[in-house]
């Protein structure tokens, strides 16, 4: 079993690098990872030199070191961010070198006792300075990839009563069967799920949907349906799924895993009330059983059971309170059917519908590439400072689809995309 393990970790580096960033020959990559993560990273280093990189920089995370910035620094050094990290940011865009990062934390709750307040003032400082990557890594002006790669920790948390051994190899074994690493050509195998889950936008397309009608009738708390929200889409909007295109042509998968299809929600146009069915990670700091009511594509009431105040400073940041994605996921997808909570948004994000505070993605609108934030902003695409979904879906959840034309379409019911949905791959 070790061996075959082995085998596909091995099939999975060179997955990520000649399909998730799909690599091409003198380009150099940008890969991000955590320490825990150095025996993977070995795998995928050599995979991208085999596959003719220019150049692999890899930038190692230490939740520790972190931590000690966050509890120690003097409060006035919180905003600094050293020139030198504009700087290659810079030459990253401007040389388009392709970005991995891989997810899984070694300590998933050392932050747990930094104030929310302190880790908002942090990041907005970097995002502020390196807002122009963030702005061109979603406007696909270089191709990118999330993944994950499990630590002892992680494994601990998905997997709360096994040996650490025994959870850190079923982890594995989740995420290799999940990114199809452990099929005999997954490479095939994603190019085929990339055709069914692009036969469902084109679905989309055809009816022309605009509006999205969220309903779970399981009872929330209130006894009243956990979720009634009316969502209006852009009155141009793009539907993507699985494979992305950059601004040069050339194909990449943004997640590994990935079984959602996405679009940009009109950041006026959402009414309604929603719960979330999964922990959620502003801050990489928990957030579960939040409740989020909306007038006027804005929130306007919000709760959770726990993690209030994380979202008390989440809310604090532009944009933050409008919608930047709407994704919807059918409850067969094989990350729901693990029957596992994985308390990490890749993979959590593929297990359920989700919607996207903050920033919206350019390439769910028509022509949204090529337009300035202005031209964006007047069409009703979100701005902000941040991007984080949380997870809404559930098998009990229908969605229904209001198209241009006035009509009313189920696109899921009991979590399940419709036949009339489905029967669009044929």
């Amino acid at each position: 079993m070790q061996e075959l393990i082995a085998s596909q970790q091995a099939q999975y580096a060179k997955l990520l690098i000649r399909t998730g960033v799909n690599l091409q020959p003198g380009q150099s990559l940008r890969l991000g990872a955590e320490l825990a993560h150095a025996e993977f990273v070995r795998l995928v280093v050599a995979a991208a030199y085999e596959a003719g990189a220019r150049y692999v920089q890899v930038d190692w995370a230490d939740t520790p070191l972190a931590r000690a910035r966050l509890l120690h620094s003097q409060p006035d050094f919180l905003d600094f961010v050293p020139e030198y990290e504009v700087q290659r940011h810079r030459q990253m865009v401007d040389e388009h070198w392709a970005r991995l990062a891989l997810v899984g934390p070694e300590f998933p709750d050392l932050l747990g006792d930094v104030e929310p307040s302190t880790m908002r003032r942090v990041q907005q400082a970097r995002i502020q300075k390196l807002r122009f990557y963030m702005q061109a890594q979603m406007a696909n002006q270089l191709q990118w990839c999330v993944a994950a790669v499990p630590t002892t920790a992680w494994a601990q948390k998905v997997f709360p009563d096994a040996q650490p051994d025994w959870a850190v190899k079923q982890l594995w074994e989740v995420i290799l069967q999940t990114v199809r690493a452990d099929q005999p050509d997954p490479v095939a195998a994603w190019r085929r799920h990339d055709e069914q889950l692009r036969s469902l936008t084109n679905f989309m397309h055809r009816e022309r949907v605009r509006t999205l009608h969220f309903v779970d009738a399981a009872p929330g708390p209130d006894g009243k349906p956990a979720t009634d929200l009316m969502l209006g889409l852009t009155d141009f909007p793009v539907w993507v799924a699985a494979s992305s295109m950059s601004q040069e042509g050339i194909p990449f998968f943004p997640n590994m895993p990935t079984e959602e299809l996405f679009s940009a929600p009109h950041n006026a146009r959402t009414e309604g009330y929603v719960r979330t069915s999964r922990p959620c990670f502003p801050f990489e700091r928990r957030v579960e059983d939040a409740y989020f009511r909306f007038a006027a594509g804005e929130v306007v009431e919000y709760s959770a059971r726990v993690g209030q105040e994380v979202l008390n400073e989440f809310f604090a940041i532009r944009g933050a309170r409008r919608l930047g994605e709407v994704a919807l996921v059918d409850v067969r997808s094989p990350v729901y059917q693990s029957g596992l909570t994985f308390y990490e948004t890749l993979f959590d994000e593929n297990a359920a519908c989700h919607i996207a505070f903050g920033e919206a993605y350019p390439e769910c609108i028509e022509g949204g590439a090529g337009k300035s934030e202005e031209e964006l902003a007047a069409l009703g695409v979100n701005l902000a400072d941040t991007h984080v979904d949380f997870m809404i879906g559930t098998a009990t959840m229908a969605v229904t689809g209001h198209t241009q034309d006035g009509r009313q379409i189920p696109i899921i019911r009991q979590g399940q995309f419709t036949d009339a949905a489905l029967k669009a791959q044929l």
